[in-house]
């Protein structure tokens, strides 16, 4: 069930109407038996799945804070690591099996081929979960958190099944942590009228990112990286295209998020924010700390600070961001293009890093006003570019198709912009006049958001401002967003991870 589909509009409308009806105390058995109804709608086989992680990951969870407090268990500490390991191994081997066994098959027969050996005659015929990345990585904080005593275990089994399930966020995230979610399913959520007018203002603005940008931008982009002809010999257009799916990736995700945190804010809960108007920073560091937040900052506090993060030698720190670079390029997809994407952010931060500690001490005795407009917007940027560049490795199918888009690049012919060519690739002359304006409007929020919340400020405003603000939202989504069978726009780029 896509979140931009009527059909979920109308499963929302009525959850969130029956919801508020129950008594506070009993609103999460209700939040529980429709997460399980949505994940099951078009997913029923991958139900057992999410169960067997929730089993596994609640039951390590409470183990490890049982051997903590037995006292007839001489080596606890050791105890507790074999239990948190087993848990680690068995969900992330379950995600693995899933989503690169066949991965792992093919490279190993191109391997077997050189040796002249028959290859393997096998292959996995499987649908992959929808939201198994995001739900086994959300679930697996639970028992690290309980052994590193952040967390204390959830006694009720049936709570902590919401917490990994709940259906705002169990498709493509944001991904939330045990430590702020389970609190809150414990609290007794009362009929806020400011919060929910808020939570449908968030997800009005995820819709129109969604649908009237991020549809509208990926009918031009699959246009150029799914015909080989345009992307060899583009020029121009690939240009374009390379700028395109960038702001694409954004809005798509971004949209998700935003409909996903509001939603959840109508409901009573707080889900974490994924970006931060990252395409606003003035380096790869910065940008790793705004873009899909939630994931980058369990790849800090999980993986890159367990390796010893930056308080190791220069060789060990930069060995370190190339593994969470890698594992986050592998999280992504099981082909060689995401994990050249992956390696490349980290060879971005490396280098930024070094050209730091170097260029440190020379800027320091010159006259560099780094903090002027000029050099910021510079900054910004280089940094759009530099990203710009990486995601055509994420965006291709294969390599070589990759390593073709960016020789098309280098094909000369400004002419396009001259002439009606433009218009050849999806998006017709009116079609490309919309996108422009929306995202003249979308900047223009994110600039607004650097100084305060946008809701905050929506209600310092007259009531006939909000309302014309909020109708014609509406109208635009309904008016301009992308609909139709014969564009495959409506899902979400982050569902397929």
């Amino acid at each position: 069930m896509q979140l931009t589909s009527f059909l979920f509009l109308l499963f929302f409308l009525v959850v969130s109407s029956i919801y508020y009806l129950f008594p506070s105390k009993y609103r999460w058995i209700w939040l529980l038996l429709v997460s399980y109804c949505f994940y099951g709608i078009g997913n029923i086989n991958s139900v057992g799945l999410l169960i067997l992680v929730t089993v596994t990951t609640w039951n390590g969870g409470n183990l490890i804070a049982g051997a903590r407090h037995n006292h007839q268990i001489r080596n606890s500490s050791a105890h507790q690591k074999i239990i948190l390991a087993a848990c680690v191994l068995l969900n992330i081997g379950i995600l693995v099996f899933y989503k690169y066994s066949n991965f792992a098959i093919y490279n190993l027969n191109r391997i077997l081929r050189i040796g002249q050996i028959p290859p393997i005659q096998f292959t996995f015929n499987w649908i992959m979960p929808i939201g198994i990345s995001f739900f086994i990585l959300q679930a697996l904080t639970y028992p690290i958190d309980i052994y590193r005593g952040k967390i204390n275990p959830e006694k009720n089994p049936l709570k902590y099944a919401l917490f990994v399930s709940f259906f705002p966020q169990i498709l493509s995230g944001p991904i939330g942590r045990a430590k702020n979610m389970l609190p809150q399913i414990s609290t007794n959520h009362q009929f806020d009228f400011d919060r929910i007018k808020h939570g449908m203002w968030r997800m009005l603005w995820g819709f129109f990112q969604k649908m009237v940008i991020g549809d509208r931008l990926s009918i031009f982009i699959a246009s150029v990286f799914d015909d080989p002809v345009v992307f060899q010999h583009g020029g121009i257009i690939n240009w374009i295209a390379m700028v395109f799916f960038g702001l694409q990736i954004y809005y798509d995700f971004a949209g998700y998020s935003n409909i996903a945190i509001g939603a959840a804010q109508i409901l009573g809960y707080s889900i974490p924010v994924n970006f931060l108007r990252p395409y606003f920073s003035k380096s790869v560091t910065e940008f790793w700390k705004r873009w899909h937040i939630s994931l980058t900052s369990w790849f800090r506090d999980y993986l890159y600070i367990p390796l010893g993060g930056n308080r190791v030698g220069k060789i060990r720190h930069a060995a370190n961001i190339l593994i969470v670079f890698l594992v986050s390029g592998l999280w992504h997809g099981a082909n060689w293009t995401f994990i050249i994407w992956g390696l490349l952010n980290g060879f971005y931060q490396i280098i930024e890093l070094s050209l730091k500690s170097v260029l440190k001490p020379i800027i320091g005795q010159r006259s560099f006003q780094l903090n002027s407009f000029g050099w910021k917007s510079l900054r910004v940027v280089m940094v759009f570019f530099l990203t710009d560049f990486a995601w055509i490795f994420f965006r291709s199918n294969t390599i070589h198709d990759a390593f073709g888009f960016i020789k098309g690049l280098f094909y000369f012919n400004p002419q396009i912009l001259l002439d009606d060519q433009l218009y050849q690739y999806g998006l017709t002359r009116i079609n490309m006049q919309i996108l422009l304006i929306a995202l003249v409007i979308s900047v223009t929020v994110s600039w607004l958001q650097r100084s305060g919340s946008i809701c905050e400020k929506m209600d310092r405003q007259p009531f006939w401002f909000r309302w014309a603000v909020i109708l014609t939202g509406i109208f635009a989504i309904l008016l301009l967003g992308i609909y139709g069978p014969n564009v495959d726009t409506s899902q979400f780029i982050y569902t397929k991870f």
